[in-house]
């Protein structure tokens, strides 16, 4: 995309995410999971950071340890918290506080990136709102009708920088995570790094 457009682009989005304020989907509620874990409200957070979490009940099936991840859009002062853009039955919008109660381990990762790219990358994400769920977990498409949590927060950043913030460790074929991104690859990646973690 022309720089001219992506900008354009940006502001509209920009405009359309502030309007947006307090009107979380009542689907995004704590009813998706029966775990209510505790964790202390992080602080610092930044557009465009990475959420992670640990499920056991996903263990079996998500190779490494992470086994969710979202991007953080923007903060809503009417619920005052920062509201998490995921792949989680869908692409949908969540109150951090609810995503953060799912897990017994939850972590924010930021990309090594400027501020920009972050913008953009959660441009991206909110604009694949609604659709549906992908299970094909062994590969990755920066553009397709549904993705899984960590092929959707990859995709932002490819997408944002235009190929340059590739936030997959392993990008090529690999026994474990077959040509697919996995949370724990996000995790392990050098272009992240950890600004908050806690296990409950």
């Amino acid at each position: 995309m022309k720089l001219w457009k992506k900008a354009l682009f940006g502001i509209l989005m920009f405009v359309l995410l502030a309007g947006l304020s307090g009107q979380v989907s009542a689907s995004s509620s704590s009813s998706d999971s029966d775990a209510n874990y505790w964790h202390p409200y992080p602080s610092g957070l930044k557009m465009g950071d990475i959420v992670l979490g640990h499920s056991p009940d996903t263990d079996s099936y998500i190779p490494g340890y992470w086994t969710h991840a979202g991007i953080i859009g923007w903060y809503d002062s009417n619920i005052h918290d920062w509201i998490v853009i995921e792949a989680y039955y869908y692409v949908r919008l969540t109150p951090l506080r609810e995503f953060m109660k799912r897990y017994d381990t939850f972590a924010v990762l930021r990309v090594r990136t400027d501020d920009t790219t972050r913008y953009y990358a959660v441009v991206f994400a909110y604009n694949q709102l609604g659709k549906s769920y992908s299970f094909k977990w062994w590969t990755k498409e920066v553009y397709a009708d549904s993705y899984y949590c960590s092929e959707l927060v990859w995709a932002s950043y490819y997408w944002a920088s235009n190929g340059a913030v590739d936030i997959d460790a392993n990008p090529g074929w690999s026994w474990k995570y077959a040509d697919g991104v996995a949370p724990q690859e996000i995790y392990d990646d050098s272009d992240t790094y950890v600004v908050y973690y806690h296990h409950a």
